[in-house]
Order: C-alpha cells, then structure tokens, then sequence
C-alpha cells in the first residue's frame, strides 16, 4: 500500500504545475457537455449512452495530451523556449489554450443551436450601448 502512495504521490506533484491547466480543460469540457445536453432537451433530439461515454473518451484524450505534452516540455523543450518566451510550460499552455478554444466553439455552437441567438452580435451589440453610456457619463462631467 505504501508503494502505491508514494507513486501516487510522486505523479501527482509532478503534475502540480499543470493542476490549473488540467482543469480549465475539464471545465471545458463540462461546459460543453452541460450546454450540448441543453441543446439535445431544447431540440427534442434523444440523449443516448453513446454521447456520454464520448465525452469520457474526449477528457481522457484532451488530458493524456496535455499530460504527455508536459513531459515533453519540461524535459526536453523548456530550456530551449525560456531563451525566447518567459512563461514556463509555454507549448502546454498553448495546446491547452487551443483545447479549451475548441471547447467554447462549441459550447457556442450548442447555444445558438439551442436558443436562436447569436452570440456575437449580442456581444457587439451589449459593448457599443456600454460605449455610449460611457459617452453619455463624459457629457454629464
């Protein structure tokens, strides 16, 4: 039992500098699931056991990348990418950025599928009445 402890142990400090990337992943892709099963209620479409075990596959996929992408880095590319970057674990950050992109395309996708509304537009639309707005307080000073 101590054996299995202490690899336990050594595996996950190891990976403690990665907690938080490992994490915003898998939020990610909690997000994405919560906003595609609102999408499949929404649309009436059947929610069966194949989707959700897809989505097991995908968290162990996405999290074995970054995973193996972190061994790679910290031993072979780190010091060579501290010369030109001052981040640490700069190729696994950025793989994790890309991840968690893919992601909110998605959860995206699933909310205007499901509700009708663009995103975007809302979004242009919400920062221009806050430019006004802006505008307007300047006037009253």
């Amino acid at each position: 039992m101590k054996f299995i402890y202490s690899i336990t142990a050594g595996v996950t400090g190891f990976l403690l500098p990665i907690q938080g990337v490992l994490i915003a992943v898998a939020i990610a892709i909690f997000l994405d699931t919560v906003t595609g099963l609102y999408k499949a209620t929404k649309l009436k479409k059947p929610i069966n056991s194949r989707y959700m075990s897809d989505i097991i596959g995908k968290l162990i996929i996405y999290e074995a990348c970054i995973i193996l992408l972190f061994i790679i880095d910290h031993y072979l590319l780190s010091e060579f990418m501290k010369i030109w970057f001052s981040v640490d674990y700069f190729f696994t950050k950025l793989i994790a950025l890309v991840l968690v992109s893919i992601e909110f395309t998605s959860i995206k996708e699933n909310y205007e599928e499901a509700t009708g509304k663009d995103i975007i537009k809302w979004l242009k639309s919400t920062l221009k009445r806050s430019k006004e707005i802006k505008n307007d307080i300047n006037d009253l000073i």
